[in-house]
């Protein structure tokens, strides 16, 4: 078995504000070249957490470069929800690899879900790493370099204090900051990774969060997305009663933000407070990204997913009453094992009656160490995909009907920047969750970058079904 020196958290702690300062002023001395590379997998929480790294660093003099050939340090920073993500990390292992035989200087990193579920396995099959970092200790990076020049290879993947102070980002420019407000997960469901590579639930202090949401506006940032795997749950651990909807009072109220998003909820945390506070509080989108998963009470309850579809469904009437127009998004799982014709007629039904905004459909993918691989995985490939299919079909059905009708209306859109499908149109997202474009030129000639980070009255006026077309509604 590989033997390789690891750092714990509380060896990492120890060290910290003493090799913060150490290790700044020996990149300073030193003329240091840092050159740091890094390649982000999944989803809002890992793109946080890369930007973290990257302040870290450069507080201790890395500068960030474009290809990992220009690199003398290559980091990971990894997904373990489905396989597919894993693939890709391995696949890039193996061109690192190569790269790594050319220039035996080059360190090389991984870090973040799949460091933390696979640890030292990663190691004996990829010997030219030279660095795993877990979810929580990836704060501790220039520490953890600087460890790595002692000793051959560190691993530091023990769960740490990473709520107990504010840590920098450096954030792409652009309207939006992903602030994140909570990490890990309490309720595991017998399919999900995530309670295994992110740990148990944490909320961290709402005093820290504003600091944080403060520095991001006054960075030019003008919307804000709240992070969490269950983030409707922010607070529960913290003990004093704080909840989401008094952060987002909180944070309300803080001069030049403009706009509050929050992902991804549960539908057992939704409460009636939080709903009329969304109502009430022109700041902060009407949406809510709540994944059902699947309309069968039977499957549900071998997801271990703690509420049934009619729970689900009292939920969506409830924020359709509270909130009016608010836009429902899902996620849903397709052949999860032992779903039956009859259990996926299910979630087909759900779908017909909520009629999500949007939807998000995954075949059933096992993830190695979840209750849920102990299930015969017995429905067939070929019977996964006819069943997403169907179920994407439908939902295209249902969002090309709404937003045609939503022609010759007015919303209130965010512009974020240029469309990444058309450089010659402006890219927004509505006071809900409504992709909306418009041309970068106006009628006059005149440019209208000078709106991307401004919110602006547009009209619809066509659309697919992905994205609706429209242009500013004349003053």
């Amino acid at each position: 078995m590989l033997q390789t020196p690891s750092v714990t958290a509380s060896d990492a702690a120890a060290v910290s504000q003493t090799m913060d300062a150490a290790t700044t002023a020996a990149t300073a001395a030193s003329g240091s070249s840092g050159r740091v590379f890094i390649e982000t997998f999944g989803c809002q929480m890992n793109l946080a957490d890369t930007e973290v790294v990257l302040a870290r660093l450069a507080e201790a003099g890395y500068a960030q470069v474009d290809t990992p050939e220009a690199a003398n340090l290559v980091l990971l920073n990894t997904c373990s929800v489905r396989d597919h993500a894993e693939a890709k990390v391995r696949s890039r292992l193996g061109v690192l690899r190569i790269q790594k035989r050319a220039n035996p200087g080059l360190k090389i990193g991984v870090m973040g879900c799949m460091a933390q579920r696979e640890k030292s396995d990663l190691l004996r099959r990829n010997p030219h790493i030279d660095l795993i970092v877990g979810t929580d200790q990836f704060v501790h990076m220039p520490q953890l370099l600087a460890q790595l020049d002692q000793q051959q290879r560190v691993v530091a993947t023990d769960f740490g204090d990473f709520e107990a102070r504010p840590w920098p980002a450096q954030r792409a420019a652009g309207p939006n900051a992903f602030v994140p407000i909570m990490r890990g997960c309490n309720y595991a469901c017998t399919y999900c990774i995530v309670p295994y590579t992110r740990g148990a639930e944490k909320s961290r202090d709402p005093a820290l969060i504003e600091t944080e949401v403060r520095a991001a506006v006054a960075a030019g940032h003008v919307q804000v997305t709240l992070l969490g795997q269950t983030v409707d749950a922010y607070g529960k651990t913290l003990g004093d009663g704080t909840t989401l909807a008094g952060l987002l009072r909180r944070l309300h109220a803080i001069d030049g933000l403009q706009r509050i998003r929050f992902i991804t909820s549960h539908p057992k945390d939704i409460t009636d407070d939080l709903l009329h506070t969304m109502a009430e509080l022109p700041k902060v989108a009407k949406h809510l990204h709540v994944p059902a998963q699947c309309g069968s009470d039977r499957i549900l309850r071998l997801m271990g997913r703690r509420y049934t579809r009619d729970d689900y469904l009292r939920f969506a009437e409830r924020a359709r009453r509270i909130i009016p127009g608010v836009e429902l998004q899902s996620d849903f799982i397709v052949g999860f094992p032992h779903e039956s014709d009859a259990d996926f007629a299910d979630t087909v039904s759900l779908m017909e009656t909520v009629r999500f905004n949007w939807s998000y459909v995954f075949t059933y993918s096992p993830r190695p160490g979840t209750p849920a691989t102990r299930l015969d995985d017995d429905v067939p490939e070929a019977v996964k995909k006819d069943r997403c299919h169907r179920l994407l079909n439908l939902q295209m059905s249902h969002q090309t009907a709404q937003y045609e009708a939503l022609k010759g209306a007015t919303r209130q859109v965010l512009i974020d920047g240029p469309s990444s499908g058309d450089p010659l149109m402006l890219h927004g997202r509505s006071e809900g969750n409504l992709h909306i474009v418009l041309p970068r030129q106006a009628s006059d000639g005149s440019n209208r970058d000078h709106l991307i980070g401004t919110i602006v009255p547009v009209r619809i006026e066509r659309s697919t079904a992905l994205t609706l077309f429209g242009d500013i509604v004349p003053t």
